[in-house]
C-alpha cells in the first residue's frame, strides 16, 4: 500500500480518554509511517480552562511529542463550532483520517450527538474521520492510573476533602468510604474516587484533594 501521502490527526477533549486516543493515532501513524498532529479545541471565552484542564493539555503535548507528533491547540471563536476548527485545520495540513472518541464521561458525548458529526463530515470533504467508541473508566484506569487504595472522603462546611490510607473507622452521614485511584505522574491527589451504591459503581471527580462535583 502506498502511504506517503497519509496524515493523522487525533483530536482530543477534556477528560482521561484524550490518552488513550493519542495512542490509538500513534499507533496509525506509524502504520502508515504517517506524521501525526494531535489538536484540541480551546473554548472561545479564556475563564472556562482551569487548572485540571491545563494538566491534560500539558500531558496530552508530552505524550505527542514523546511520538514524534504535534500538539495543536486552536481557539473555537464566538459564532464558530468545533467541527469548524477541526475542519479547518485538518484541510490545511491535508490530513487524510480523523480520529474522534465518543464517550459519556466526555464533552465529546455531547459533541457526537446530534448534528456534529454530521457537521464535520459536510466539512472535511474525503477525510476518512474514524470514531472511537472510548472505553468507560473502570477498563481505562489500568492504564491513567495507579493501583486504587482505601480511602474516604470526609464532609467539611462547603466541600469534601480526600484521605487516604485509612483504617477502621466510624461510618457517618459526613464519611464516604471508598477507593482512590491516583492519576499517574502527578504529586496531587487527583484522579477517582470509586464508591459503590446499589450495586453500582460510580466514580468522583477528586482534585488536588477535594471531591469537585460535576
Amino acid at each position: 500500500m502506498d502511504t506517503h501521502n497519509e496524515s493523522i490527526l487525533v483530536c482530543v477533549h477534556y477528560g482521561p480518554h484524550g490518552q488513550r486516543l493519542i495512542q490509538r493515532g500513534t499507533r496509525l501513524a506509524q502504520l502508515l509511517k504517517a506524521p501525526l498532529r494531535v489538536l484540541t479545541v480551546a473554548p472561545s471565552r479564556k475563564e472556562e480552562y482551569n487548572l485540571e484542564k491545563e494538566r491534560y493539555v500539558s500531558g496530552w503535548q508530552k505524550q505527542t511529542e514523546e511520538a514524534g507528533g504535534e500538539f495543536m491547540v486552536r481557539k473555537c471563536s464566538s459564532g464558530h463550532k468545533p467541527a469548524d476548527v477541526i475542519a479547518e485545520a485538518a484541510l490545511e495540513l491535508g490530513v487524510t483520517q480523523i480520529i474522534i472518541g465518543r464517550s459519556s464521561q466526555s464533552i465529546w458525548h455531547e459533541l457526537t450527538h446530534g448534528d456534529f458529526v454530521d457537521d464535520l463530515l459536510e466539512r472535511i470533504g474525503a477525510i476518512d474521520l474514524h470514531i472511537v467508541a472510548v472505553q468507560r473508566y473502570p477498563e481505562l484506569l489500568e492504564e491513567t492510573h495507579e493501583k486504587g487504595m482505601p480511602a474516604r472522603l470526609i464532609r467539611t462546611k462547603s466541600h469534601y476533602v480526600l484521605e487516604t490510607g485509612v483504617g477502621d473507622s466510624p461510618v457517618g452521614e459526613d464519611i464516604i468510604e471508598g477507593t482512590f485511584f491516583r492519576e499517574l505522574d502527578t504529586d496531587f491527589d487527583s484522579g477517582l474516587f470509586k464508591v459503590v451504591k446499589n450495586g453500582q459503581a460510580e466514580y468522583l471527580k477528586i482534585i488536588q484533594g477535594e471531591w469537585v462535583k460535576s
